[in-house]
């Protein structure tokens, strides 16, 4: 059963066993991929880039079809049904512990998406906050780790008040790899999450996370998001409202681009 594990910092929190099966997950995720017949709602691994249009890959992504899934015609659709159960209900159980226990009011407005993606060897992503770019429908940023027999890979925070995205800014970036000594300096704290373990903390600056390289094998996580009490990602004119075009899925568009998350 999921319980809290620990307090990180007065805003970020680790859950642990979020997830029932994780190992089953992961081997599910990758069976499935061979299969044609789920594609409609589970697709292939797709190229996962940077939404800075900068070229930089973090590794490969999936973007679930959760519209398809009724009409699924699969000997799989049970097991996609699991995996799709898994994802969304890690996430919906997070934010309503979450909630529960840091003491908001209310019920969390929960993203409706759902995908997963896989860090490759030699990725990384750099020191950011998720709600860049003008986006202000994100109010907390879930990340649930599907496994942990990789290396390198780790995330650290630095809550701090500067503005890491300021040229003037660049000697307090973070180091690439985890284990640089001068990072004791340039971090709150770094952690490697267990597999079935899962952080939430505000999707807002000052809350900036790093993603350190992958030295090898493949890490697998899903991210979810709370968004603002009052946005809704189906309507066009609050999406506009929230400047949150990159976080709205439509089937009848382009695949989503999810923010830089972890």
């Amino acid at each position: 059963m999921m319980y809290l594990e620990k307090k990180l910092e007065e805003n970020v929190y680790l859950y642990s066993e979020v997830l029932d099966d994780p190992e089953r997950l992961v081997r599910l995720i990758e069976e499935l991929d061979e299969d044609e017949s789920v594609q409609s709602v589970i697709p292939e691994w797709g190229f996962w880039f940077s939404n800075t249009q900068d070229g930089h890959s973090f590794g490969s992504k999936k973007d679930f079809n959760l519209e398809g899934l009724e009409d699924l015609d699969s000997d799989r659709a049970e097991d996609v049904k699991w995996v799709v159960g898994q994802i969304r209900g890690a996430v919906e159980k997070i934010s309503e512990a979450y909630y529960a226990e840091h003491g908001d009011e209310g019920t969390p407005n929960i993203s409706p998406f759902a995908g997963v993606m896989k860090y490759r060897p030699g990725c990384d992503m750099g020191a950011h906050f998720d709600a860049q770019a003008g986006d202000e429908s994100l109010k907390y940023s879930i990340v649930v780790y599907l496994n942990d027999n990789y290396e390198g890979g780790e995330i650290s925070f630095i809550i701090r008040p500067y503005d890491l995205r300021n040229p003037k800014n660049g000697n307090l970036q973070p180091k690439k790899d985890a284990d640089d000594p001068a990072n004791k300096e340039l971090v709150d704290f770094t952690l490697k999450p267990k597999a079935g373990q899962a952080l939430i903390f505000p999707s807002t600056h000052p809350y900036k996370h790093q993603v350190h390289t992958m030295k090898s094998g493949d890490k697998y996580m899903f991210p979810g998001f709370i968004f603002q009490d009052e946005f809704d990602p189906d309507d066009p004119a609050s999406r506009e409202k929230f400047n949150a075009g990159s976080n709205y899925r439509d089937v009848n568009a382009e695949p989503i681009k999810y923010l830089d998350e972890e």
